[in-house]
């Protein structure tokens, strides 16, 4: 039987993998069935399993891996694959030679700029494999297009802009206290949210530094902090929580599968991003109806509208993300935008829509190598 080959070369938790998740489990392109390949077994290969899949496990690791090349050719042929959607930069190198060498289309899927790393071992040939290689270039949002389509040398028709899109299913209503109660909280606090694992683009430093300037002025202020601790940033960020003396009102929950459940208690939402190309955990919370506070770090602009669905700050700018944080404890302030926020969402991102536009084009380049 034909199919498709959804590929990826990480395992844990994140944006990337949940649009992979997305597509792997729910794009129909006529009769093809969906083949899902990850880079390790853990979390992700998980969820994999949880919506009927087997997951394939190809070891990613090292700068060039002819291992894993082999593996993707391997699979094309073995199992008739027609079409190779691979998500991030890495596994686009290898899925854009693995069609160049059996004639296979390939839809490499850009989730952010951190995508693309300059400074990596043989940069440019690696851009240019991409840039050669893929049927079509997919950018998660048109301000990521314009930032790496010229780095990539594309011409713009073989450039696509497809939005990520959520399950609104998966929301739920305010949660009257239930979260707060569970962290140990007053239900009077101000809880502030943040969701996105710890790493270095989150700018969690700066989320730090503006938590201090808000508690100065909201003694009632409190802040999560919900995402993977395994990338080596947590005893540092720590270690400045202490700096600050936020000990008693900032904690990191680390990974957590009841994501909806927190959207759905904290008061406000903030993405401190210093760079971001699409932020689902951003439509997420939107989605729910929480006013949120996001930096100008590449997809929020595109995503929020500034004073109508949420507030706008640059990036690595502590004094103005506390005072946006600081207006929010406006609770009028806060359902006018959570109401405005919800609307804007439940059009613009449902998964639904996302599919659609994957099958449109999926189903085009299917067409056009046969």
């Amino acid at each position: 039987m034909s199919s498709i080959l959804h590929l990826i070369d990480t395992g844990g938790p994140g944006g990337a993998e949940s649009v992979f998740l997305d597509l792997a489990s729910g794009l129909r392109v006529g009769n093809l069935t969906s083949i899902a390949a990850v880079g390790r077994d853990g979390w992700l290969a998980g969820q994999v399993r949880a919506r009927g899949l087997t997951p394939l496990i190809f070891p990613a690791q090292g700068s060039v891996n002819l291992g894993y090349l082999k593996r993707i050719v391997r699979t094309l042929r073995e199992h008739d694959v027609q079409l190779v959607i691979a998500h991030l930069f890495g596994a686009a190198i290898y899925a854009s030679l693995a069609g160049r060498l059996t004639g296979v289309p390939v839809i490499s899927v850009l989730h952010g700029q951190s995508d693309l790393a300059d400074r990596e071992r043989f940069a440019a040939a690696k851009r240019f494999i991409v840039a050669r290689g893929s049927a079509r270039v997919v950018f998660v949002s048109e301000g990521l297009r314009q930032d790496l389509q010229s780095r990539l040398k594309l011409a713009p028709d073989k450039t696509a802009v497809i939005e990520n899109g959520i399950d609104m299913s998966r929301l739920l209503p305010a949660d009257e206290g239930r979260l707060k109660q569970s962290l140990g909280l007053s239900p009077n606090a101000f809880l502030v949210g943040a969701v996105g694992n710890l790493r270095k683009p989150k700018g969690y430093d700066t989320f730090l530094r503006a938590a201090q300037r808000v508690r100065q002025r909201h003694p009632e202020a409190r802040f999560v902090i919900v995402g993977d601790t395994n990338g080596g940033l947590l005893p540092g960020l720590e270690s400045l929580r202490a700096e600050f003396g936020l000990q008693d009102c900032v904690q990191f929950l680390g990974l957590r599968s009841d994501v909806p459940q927190i959207l759905a208690g904290i008061d406000v939402f903030v993405s401190s991003s210093y760079t971001e190309g699409f932020s689902l955990a951003l439509v997420e919370a939107m989605a729910s109806g929480k006013a949120a506070v996001a930096t100008r770090s590449g997809g929020p602009e595109r995503i929020l509208e500034h004073e109508r669905t949420g507030l706008l700050v640059p990036p690595r700018d502590a004094d103005a993300l506390a005072e946006a944080i600081g207006r929010m404890s406006d609770a009028s302030l806060r359902t006018t935008l959570g109401h405005a926020a919800r609307a804007a969402m439940t059009e613009r991102y449902s998964s639904a829509r996302m599919l659609r536009d994957y099958e449109a084009l999926a189903s085009s380049l299917v067409i056009a190598s046969r």
